[in-house]
């Protein structure tokens, strides 16, 4: 396993993974370090494809300042192909880190 971590520091879709051959997210953390609550959206992005509406797996969720938003914690997995890719953005720019472990298939 190995992971990824990231500020968030976009408040426009911007890309926080990038599968090369296949792999398999086992969680990600986003977490809220400022002062107030951020919104945080995500997105997976099919290989030549855009972070558009049709790619959103999660609009909007709001996070408590100090507060961590889990995916993929009950042993669910997010299997991506070659150049699939996640984006995410926040309304509080660069108050949400994020920490993504993923494994090769």
């Amino acid at each position: 396993m190995a992971l990824v971590t990231d500020i968030i520091t976009q408040t426009t879709p911007t890309e926080i993974y990038a599968s090369t051959n296949d792999s398999a997210i086992t969680w990600a953390t986003f977490t809220n370090y400022g002062a107030g609550a951020a919104t945080l959206t995500l997105y997976v992005v099919p290989s030549g494809d855009s972070a558009v509406n049709e790619n959103m797996i999660l609009d909007g969720e709001s996070i408590s300042a100090g507060d961590t938003f889990s995916l993929y914690t009950a042993g669910e997995k997010l299997l991506l192909s070659n150049g699939d890719k996640i984006y995410a953005f926040s309304d509080t720019a660069s108050s949400v880190n994020v920490v993504i472990s993923y494994t090769s298939i």
